[in-house]
């Protein structure tokens, strides 16, 4: 009998229990709304909790509707938000947890499409990043959402004029996916897809505020014959190397990347050009060594390219003029010789490298025929002060070894520049 009545106690306490904790959780109605508002209220962590609370016990109940396809939403996008803002790699599965609620969601819920799709589409963009750039899958998602965000918002913005607040948000949601295709375009195996579609869209940006980049993008499908692995890639180099906060070196081995993907010599020199022309600005000694090595690479591939040939002789002519204040004569005058067997806008500084350490060594007639030179080809494009150190080197050595009757007439020819 004992027995008996503490089982039977204990069927009530059980009862009980239970009774109170269907009392105590919430129903559907309070978790969606709660759900809801911790959403809106950017507290994603709690947002995505209570929205799994809810979407179990409705699976529970075998609830669908368009109710449940907004609780999908809150917990996917909640998910996604929270991921980003944490940083790191997502703990499990990226695909099930984030991606598939969004996704399912919008097959039911076509509300603010624009909105979802491109959520979606970043969604897929995180997927794709964290599958080290190679799932092709995760790339076409990408690329497909986001394209179907921008279809949607031109849309909307048909009509309206180029310079109105409408179009101006149009031009910087289809600018985000311009930027977009040339950041997958960099790692596709199916580069020619965003080719194409770059030059079907980027249209929509001319006249816009943005229509330097818009030009620029559309005009980058075109490098090296429509090659756009090497001109998304050339294109992330040139963007790194006007932030100033880029490291040199990771901007250097993003263009050599472009520059190995480019098939054309004429191309490829154009970017071994720009790599001389970016490293020629840092001043340290080793990176004028680098910016010579860089622009013979683009000479060797298209010598008769003018801006190319300025850029190699005008990288000699540093050289040389750094190892002469240095003293190293020697090294100096090899650079100058260097420069000065190919013609290039600016050759005048080669014939004054010359000159001068010519001069230095003891070399009249070297030095003697360079500084004429110099100062000959210099009077061609130059005037006033920017000729006045040509001059002044020519008379400098003309007297140096003699020439005091030549230095007083170059002096009589010339008495505005101010040659002492």
């Amino acid at each position: 009998m004992k027995r008996a009545g503490a089982a039977g106690l204990l069927a009530i306490l059980l009862v009980l229990s239970t009774a109170v904790a269907a009392a105590a959780a919430p129903d559907l109605g309070t978790l969606r709304n709660d759900a809801i508002a911790a959403y809106n209220a950017q507290n994603y962590e709690k947002a995505a909790l209570l929205a799994l609370q809810y979407l179990d016990r409705a699976r529970a109940e075998q609830r669908t509707g368009r109710e449940y396809a907004a609780l999908q939403f809150v917990l996917g996008h909640s998910r996604f938000e929270a991921h980003r803002k944490a940083g790191g790699a997502y703990p499990s599965d990226y695909r099930a947890e984030v991606v598939a609620p969004i996704e399912e969601s919008l097959r039911v819920l076509q509300d603010d499409p624009a909105f979802k799709n491109m959520l979606l589409a970043n969604a897929y963009h995180e997927l794709w990043s964290e599958s080290g750039r190679e799932d092709a899958q995760a790339e076409e998602r990408d690329h497909w959402y986001l394209l179907k965000s921008i279809l949607l918002r031109e849309q909307e913005a048909r009509g309206r004029s180029r310079s109105s607040p409408e179009y101006d948000l149009f031009a910087r949601h289809l600018l985000f996916y311009l930027e977009r295709c040339l950041e997958l375009a960099r790692s596709s195996r199916s580069a020619d897809l965003y080719l194409m579609r770059i030059r079907s869209v980027a249209s929509w940006g001319f006249g816009t505020a943005y229509d330097a980049r818009f030009w620029q993008i559309y005009d980058l499908t075109y490098f090296d014959d429509g090659n756009l692995r090497a001109g998304a890639q050339w294109q992330r180099g040139l963007d790194l190397m006007r932030d100033a906060k880029a490291d040199p070196n990771e901007t250097l081995s993003v263009f050599q990347v472009a520059a190995d993907r480019t098939r054309g010599r004429r191309d490829r020199a154009e970017v071994y050009r720009q790599m001389s022309d970016f490293v020629a600005t840092i001043d340290a000694p080793e990176r004028r060594v680098q910016a010579v090595d860089l622009a013979r690479r683009a000479f060797d591939l298209n010598p008769g390219d003018a801006e190319i040939r300025r850029q190699y002789g005008t990288s000699l002519h540093l050289l040389s003029y750094a190892a002469y204040a240095s003293g190293r004569f020697e090294e100096a005058l090899r650079k100058a010789e260097e420069a000065a067997t190919f013609q290039w806008e600016g050759m005048e500084a080669a014939h004054f490298d010359l000159s001068r350490a010519a001069a230095e060594l003891g070399r009249e007639t070297d030095a003697l025929t360079h500084g004429e030179r110099a100062f000959r080809l210099a009077r061609e494009t130059l005037s006033g002060s920017a000729l006045q150190p040509f001059a002044q080197n020519y008379v400098n050595i003309l007297r140096q070894f003699g020439q005091e009757g030549v230095a007083a007439r170059v002096l009589s020819e010339n008495p505005g520049l101010g040659v002492r």
